[in-house]
């Protein structure tokens, strides 16, 4: 149990619930720009409001985000929008595609993430939609008619608009 301001004893997010949103989150901030991997839960509608451990009103955030909640820098429509974003990205893109994405869009212009050629499969499907695109390296190393040595996963302006819209900030 949790003092609260008010003295009264809160009882622990039961574990289930905990579990829940963290997974949704990836274990990380569900800021897509923040991603930093220590968290801590954060009711979105305060607890004081609303004394109630419910998912839906709870978000992954780190300490510095939690902060920033806490103080109206971010809101709770933003707040509500970031945990509805992690639903679509999730059915849609796996945790390292989004991670990767977010990896890429920090990079300068023309610049990409090694990658080898064996491991494409895991990020097909922000391959196939256009979000990043593979500069091929000269050369190289082959085993077995397959290319060892990496090339570079350049994030697409496809990429860079998706992530503008999914974090609300321009990439």
């Amino acid at each position: 149990m949790l003092d609260t301001e008010a003295g009264e004893r809160r009882p622990p997010i039961p574990a289930d619930v905990k579990r829940r949103v963290l997974v949704e989150a990836g274990h990380r901030c569900a800021i897509p720009t923040c991603r930093y991997i220590e968290v801590e839960l954060h009711h979105i509608i305060p607890w004081a409001k609303c004394k109630a451990h419910n998912y839906d009103n709870l978000i992954a955030l780190c300490a510095n985000c939690h902060r920033r909640a806490d103080r109206g820098e971010i809101d709770r429509k933003a707040l509500r929008l970031y945990k509805l974003n992690l639903r679509f990205a999730h059915d849609k893109f796996s945790q390292l595609e989004m991670d990767l994405l977010f990896d890429a869009a920090k990079l300068g212009p023309n610049q990409g993430i090694q990658w080898t050629a064996v491991m494409f499969s895991l990020i097909r499907r922000i391959l196939e939609v256009g979000y990043v695109q593979v500069a091929q390296t000269d050369g190289g190393v082959f085993l077995g008619g397959l290319k060892q040595s990496p090339d570079h996963l350049v994030i697409t302006q496809k990429g860079r608009d998706f992530l503008g819209e999914f974090g609300q900030h321009e990439f």
